[in-house]
């Protein structure tokens, strides 16, 4: 029986000639995998726009235990999307995220609060048009995101002059016994991150060094808790811009 998914486009590869797989995140199924027509008419064009990396679409698909790529039939866009990415620097910031949803997120099982979080994110992005925000999105993203993947540094262990254990995620009063650690700045740049969400992010005055240190931080960390994340191939250009 087919039922509506509401989904997150993460990646799409090439399979053959005639179809292409494309990743996705389901608030209904967890993560998927779609069997797409390839095609140059106005239809192919069209679904193609609606899959672009981080874009909320809705299809039907007939969901069978056991089978690995699915189809789905009548893409359209979500209700949340609010048509392409306007500019090149958000098209990149989605690259990027796409690339970090598409390594972090494998469970083929549902997950309400991550989901609700992912949905309302991306709904907010498409809708920000300040640049500072743009450049400060993909960072505050991947910070509140630790919350729903189960890494979430405990910031309410921070004291005066503390160290924080990025192998345990807290701070201690004094150096952990190995060398994996954050201390003064990269510290204060840590706490900072943590009070800043989707509404305040436009106000944070960050460098390009500033910005590009703090997000070598929480890659570490997620390379540290989950998967390693320093050689995707959006990472480069997300630099080069921002």
């Amino acid at each position: 029986m087919y039922s509506t998914l509401h989904c997150i486009a993460l990646r799409t590869i090439r399979h053959s000639d005639k179809n292409s797989i494309l990743s996705a995140w389901t608030a209904e199924a967890g993560r998927v995998s779609f069997a797409m027509p390839e095609g140059s008419g106005r239809e192919a064009r069209r679904r193609k726009a609606i899959t672009m990396p981080l874009g909320l679409f809705e299809g039907e698909c007939d969901i069978k235990p056991g089978r690995d790529i699915l189809s789905i039939r009548d893409v359209k866009p979500s209700p949340q999307a609010l048509g392409t990415v306007p500019d090149p620097g958000k098209t990149v910031v989605a690259m990027f995220l796409a690339d970090v949803l598409d390594s972090v997120l494998r469970q083929p099982v549902p997950d309400e609060h991550l989901s609700l979080f992912l949905f309302d994110a991306l709904s907010t992005f498409s809708r920000i048009s300040n640049p500072r925000a743009v450049a400060n999105f993909h960072i505050v993203f991947l910070y509140r995101l630790m919350r729903f993947l189960g890494i979430q540094p405990d910031i309410g262990s921070w004291r005066p002059g503390a160290y924080f254990d990025m192998k345990e995620g807290r701070f201690l009063l004094t150096p952990p016994l190995h060398d994996d650690f954050l201390a003064d700045e990269e510290v204060d740049a840590m706490r900072l991150l943590a009070r800043l969400d989707f509404r305040s992010m436009a106000v944070a005055r960050f460098s390009r060094d500033e910005r590009n240190a703090i997000l070598d931080t929480i890659l570490h960390y997620y390379s540290t808790h989950l998967v390693r994340l320093d050689n995707l191939r959006s990472l480069q250009i997300l630099r080069s811009l921002f």
